[in-house]
């Protein structure tokens, strides 16, 4: 059984799904970037996150993720859907 990333939320815990199409946890994409997917496509391949039925409404929060773990070694505590991705991918 795989143990998803809790985030607190007042005195209540969830568990963050970022893609909700495929039911991918946070916890599943940072697996993926901590393991070596260091591009979105890396990340789809991975996970399954970003190619969902709704077209990848998801896609910024991934971009916010591996963005920030490319540059810090860390990931955001919040994901926001105003981000403005570094990493798109090469067509």
């Amino acid at each position: 059984m795989t143990s998803l990333k809790v985030a607190k939320v007042g005195h209540k815990q969830k568990k963050e799904l970022v893609c909700l199409c495929n039911q991918v946890p946070r916890e599943a994409i940072e697996r993926a970037i901590i393991n070596g997917a260091d591009t979105p496509i890396k990340i789809f391949d991975a996970t399954m996150a970003g190619v969902g039925a709704c077209g990848g409404s998801c896609r910024v929060k991934l971009y916010q993720l591996l963005d920030s773990y490319l540059e810090s070694k860390k990931f955001p505590d919040r994901l926001t859907m105003n981000y403005k991705p570094k990493s798109k991918p090469k067509k």
